[in-house]
């Protein structure tokens, strides 16, 4: 008999029990991808830095790609200075990191986590140092530029800004010496190229409770959440829409008409009405890892969350970013050689690429498959790709004798370390794992050792900073009249 595993378009998931896996679902899909080349098990490409670091030992807190008009980009990106005293602005100026002067404004500031956003061409800032309990001054920017006045006078510090319609939003603000964990204030509708700030009477609250953890924009509605809870506000009525809240403001993202959150119960996504939860199939990396801690962002399709180091079965996964592919529905996981702090996105005539700024002071940029030259390693080092397949449970049947041959195809094969784990039929542990051979062609023949009324599983490594492998999967010849010996 001859069974066949070519299709593994579902992906990962580590939530079901052997006998309720699809056959082309798999345990494991680390640093690996099943969306490159649909159903394929591909590995992925690195990063490499963008020039230097730019203060070394000190984390980016804050990353953005700025447009002052329609041809006038930098990203942006915020680091603590060599002291750790305060707070550093440089943008890329597409071969190296520049540094905008400052001023005073930011020093003291230290650790604080800057948001950005732009409106009228100029970038707006605040921030919020959560180990000091401080608010990031208010300040704004253009070309190079940076104030403390220009569009910003009056204008409240806050932890979020988000530009809704036609004015800036400023959320769990401070003002006038006093907090406001659930005040939004916002600017005047601008005129002649400004806009001006009143705040003793532009502002709303929110919920009175919980301290509103984050703020979106989509369906032509302000979204303003809790750590429970989602409010919509359209410039005349507020009303909450769902008891579903965020961890994390840096976790919500827009792709098109989804926005995607993501808090400590999973990984959101709504198109206006009551949001779904998608991350049934890597719930472990929610509840395992600290989700005020998460972040995140969309490119191509994808919704990246960085979850941290977290322990998913017995196993660590360190630097872990869990992927969610919108197009096919499919979870995977990257191990970085890299502890990122914050991701953004970034236009390149007009393809996005994903950027991250680490905790060692460095920015990357991530490669895609479409690069003329792709980066294969982590900025130097090696990537280790790994992924399993579900416990296959042909053992199981009476006729079962042995496995005569096993047939792995792969249009890129790269050396790619093939084994089998064998589940003992008394104990159901996992026997001493078998050395099925490496992967040099496109097809690969090997034996794996399993009797009746087991299960098998196989597994794959390849750790290298070599070109990536692409593996289609197996085919298995069963015998069904001679026990093997």
């Amino acid at each position: 008999m001859n069974l066949q595993y070519l299709n593994f378009i579902e992906g990962a998931d580590t939530q079901l029990s052997p006998f309720t896996m699809a056959d082309n679902k798999l345990e494991i899909l680390d640093n690996c991808l099943v969306t490159y080349r649909l159903g394929a098990i591909v590995k992925r490409l690195g990063y490499t830095a963008e020039s230097t670091t730019l203060q070394s030992g000190k984390s980016i807190l804050g990353l953005y790609d700025y447009w002052a008009t329609s041809s006038t980009q930098k990203m942006l990106a915020v680091v603590n200075n060599s002291a750790g005293t305060g707070l550093q602005l440089k943008y890329w100026d597409g071969a190296a990191w520049q540094s905008i002067t400052t001023s005073t404004t930011w020093d003291t500031y230290e650790n604080a986590k800057v948001e950005m956003e732009t409106f009228l061409g100029y970038c707006f800032f605040v921030g919020y140092d959560s180990a000091d309990g401080v608010f990031l001054p208010k300040a704004s920017l253009t070309g190079t530029t940076f104030s403390t006045s220009t569009n910003v006078t009056s204008m409240p510090q806050g932890k979020y800004i988000v530009r809704y319609r036609d004015r800036l939003y400023v959320g769990n603000t401070y003002y006038s010496a006093t907090a406001y964990p659930y005040r939004v204030y916002f600017s005047s509708v601008p005129s002649v190229g400004a806009i001006t700030w009143t705040p003793a009477t532009d502002f709303f609250d929110v919920d009175f409770a919980r301290d509103i953890t984050g703020m979106g924009s989509n369906w032509d509605r302000l979204l303003l959440f809790t750590k429970d809870s989602c409010y919509f506000y359209d410039q005349s009525n507020m009303k909450k829409m769902f008891d579903v809240g965020c961890s994390n403001h840096r976790t919500i993202k827009n792709n098109g008409a989804y926005l995607i959150w993501a808090n400590g119960d999973g990984i959101w996504v709504s198109t206006g009405g009551r949001p779904e939860n998608v991350a049934g199939r890597c719930m472990d990396f929610i509840k395992y890892a600290t989700p005020n801690n998460f972040f995140s962002e969309v490119i191509d399709d994808e919704y990246h969350l960085y979850v941290g180091t977290v322990t998913v079965k017995g196993t660590e996964y360190i630097n872990c970013d869990v992927i969610y592919n919108f197009a096919t529905g499919t979870i995977r996981w990257h191990e970085y050689n890299d502890n990122f702090t914050i991701f953004a996105k970034f236009d390149v005539s007009g393809n996005k690429f994903l950027w991250g700024g680490t905790s060692t002071g460095l920015v990357m940029g991530f490669s895609k498959y479409t690069d003329e030259t792709p980066v294969y390693s982590d900025n130097g080092s090696n990537i280790q790709a790994f992924f399993r397949t579900k416990p296959y449970d042909f053992g199981l049947t009476q006729d079962f004798k042995g496995i005569t041959k096993m047939y792995a195809y792969a249009d890129r094969a790269q050396g790619v370390q093939l084994k089998a784990r064998v589940y003992a039929r008394n104990s159901g542990s996992v026997m001493k794992p078998q050395h099925l051979g490496q992967l040099n062609n496109f097809i690969t023949e090997s034996s794996p050792d399993i009797d009746s009324g087991q299960l098998l599983q196989i597994e794959g490594v390849e750790i290298s900073t070599n070109p990536y492998f692409s593996l289609y999967g197996f085919v298995l010849d069963v015998d069904q009249e001679s026990k093997k010996r």
